[in-house]
């Protein structure tokens, strides 16, 4: 093999000796090297160059067009679905369920899945028919495909569940939420105050506490409203229970939130309580001083006990109220409560003096009769007036009432169907005097009695009787009636026959002795009989 390598080889025509190198001169110990590393033709090589770059230009012209097709076919589904979802959202916004379902089948029949909105629009339209089963269904029917719901379709089912009071499956949705990493926050919020809007409070405290507990801060708007609705409805724990939420989130207790407080405290009977809250008030910050609302609730809690006598109290509370006169004024309720308290602890100056202020105000009798609850202070004063002899002012407080459209009241006394009132009292007598057999003249005995100079008592106990007391609740006078001594006997009767029907109704057939069932029986009817006739004698 090495004889055959060192043999002349003849080169190409392109590679062919100069003119000045020897003919025949033997070839290098390498040249092997240069034979065996000789490479095809070159024309070759430039023919399937060209072969590849043809067969690139058509595949990227194959792909361009296929894109071309892709993305117009998209685009065209775009539209597609964007004509249905405009049909969808119209019916979703007019409650027609039926409609957006047919809308969904359409879009599965076109070839168009549809999506969470499309989803979203079903479950809005159940909410709006207030029909929480359906929007459930249409819900587990979203996720059964496998999408993500919507932010806004749990807001929107959390919107209904509030409003139907539902707040155990308005907290299901809320963890649902949860578990999808969504932001409940809001959602909260809005089940909170959907549940105090359908008067449903009590589960609108529960889930806004777990709420807090689990460190969701509420709006300002939030805390109030709790505050406030709490407070209306008497429930002073919820109440307090929220305040120091709030102040543990931040905003402290602000005047607005001390008189909602109040407003429970001045009704529980114990003024003591309601005063310790108006003293934390008043030697507190500034967005915490107590104003003329303040003082109105401190004021009924005194006037509306019932331990003893708070007149001394009212008036150091006035007297505070008039050092601050910079910063306040009485308002119409003031004086309302002013006039009820002296006027019901008999102090009847001070009361006038106070109404005549209070007239001054458009509608004061009207806020001072307060639809006749606690009494009807207006009734008390107005008696008060006629017990004291008081005609003048009498006179002024009918008028101030003429000016406000308010009727005289029954429980004032002053009209009446019988003709004896308070007024008609200052000459005729409110006792039974029809035993003394002759006329009375009750003109000439009222002048005896110094009823021109005032010394004479309007009220006069009945002879050996409970006394006639104007101020009790419920007190209407009318003329004593004559009692015979038949009617007296058939009362007495009556009385015995019920005490025996219900002695034999509770010890039953024993009370008789050895008597049958039957005689029992006509026994217990026979009683019954004598008091349904007893009962038709007048």
């Amino acid at each position: 093999m090495a004889s055959l390598l060192l043999l002349p080889t003849p080169l190409p025509s392109k590679f062919k000796h100069s003119p000045y190198s020897p003919p025949f001169s033997p070839p290098h110990r390498n040249a092997v090297v240069f034979k065996a590393s000789v490479s095809p033709s070159p024309k070759r090589t430039r023919r399937k160059k060209q072969q590849q770059q043809q067969q690139q230009y058509v595949g990227e012209d194959d792909s361009s067009s296929l894109a071309s097709l892709i993305s117009a076919a998209s685009s065209a589904e775009k539209m597609l679905r964007l004509v249905f979802m405009e049909e969808l959202m119209v019916r979703a916004r007019n409650a027609d369920v039926s409609g957006v379902s047919e809308v969904i089948y359409d879009m599965i029949a076109a070839g168009i899945t549809p999506g969470p909105r499309s989803f979203h629009g079903l479950i809005v339209s159940n909410v709006l028919n207030r029909d929480e089963e359906g929007a459930m269904h249409a819900l587990r029917r979203e996720l059964s495909e496998g999408l993500r719901p919507l932010h806004e379709t749990f807001v929107a089912l959390i919107r209904l569940f509030g409003s139907k009071g539902c707040s155990t499956r308005g907290l299901e949705i809320l963890a649902a939420m949860e578990k999808l990493n969504f932001d409940i926050r809001k959602a909260w919020l809005i089940l909170v105050e959907e549940l105090v809007r359908s008067n449903h409070l009590e589960d609108a405290n529960k889930v806004f506490l777990k709420g807090a507990e689990g460190g969701l801060r509420a709006t300002d708007e939030l805390y109030d409203l709790l505050i406030e609705e709490d407070c209306k409805v008497g429930d002073h724990s919820n109440a307090l229970t929220i305040a120091y939420e709030m102040e543990a989130a931040g905003r402290m207790a602000t005047t607005f939130h001390f008189n909602c407080l109040l407003s429970v405290q001045a009704t529980c009977g114990i003024p003591e309580i309601a005063f310790s809250t108006f003293e934390n008030m008043e030697f507190g910050e500034d967005y915490m001083k107590p104003d003329a609302d303040t003082y109105n609730w401190v004021i009924q809690a005194y006037t509306r006990a019932d331990s003893y006598d708070r007149v001394q109290d009212v008036a150091e509370l006035l007297g505070m109220m008039v050092e601050d006169h910079r910063c306040l004024q009485p308002n119409v309720r003031t004086y309302a409560l002013l006039v009820e308290c002296f006027t019901k602890y008999c102090v009847v100056r001070e009361a006038i003096r106070h109404f005549r202020a209070l007239k001054h105000f458009e509608g004061g009798t009207k806020v001072l009769h307060n639809e006749g609850n606690y009494g009807d202070p207006l009734s008390l004063y107005l008696r008060a007036l006629c017990r004291e002899g008081r005609i003048v002012e009498l006179l002024e407080a009918l008028e101030a009432m003429a000016k406000d459209d308010l009727p005289i009241p029954p429980r004032a006394m002053i009209v009446s169907r019988k003709y004896r009132t308070l007024v008609s009292s200052w000459i005729e007598p409110l006792q039974e005097e029809a035993e003394l057999g002759y006329e009375i003249d009750y003109v000439a005995r009222y002048i005896a009695e110094g009823g021109l100079t005032g010394e004479r008592k309007r009220w006069v106990p009945r002879r050996g009787k409970t006394p006639l007391d104007p101020d009790a609740e419920g007190f209407i006078y009318s003329n004593p009636m004559e009692t015979s001594f038949k009617q007296r006997c058939l009362e007495e009767w009556k009385i015995h026959h019920r005490k025996l029907l219900k002695t034999l109704r509770n010890e039953g057939p024993a009370v008789l002795g050895d008597i049958s069932e039957s005689e029992y029986i006509r026994v217990e009817e026979r009683l019954k009989k004598l008091l349904k006739v007893q009962n038709k004698t007048p």
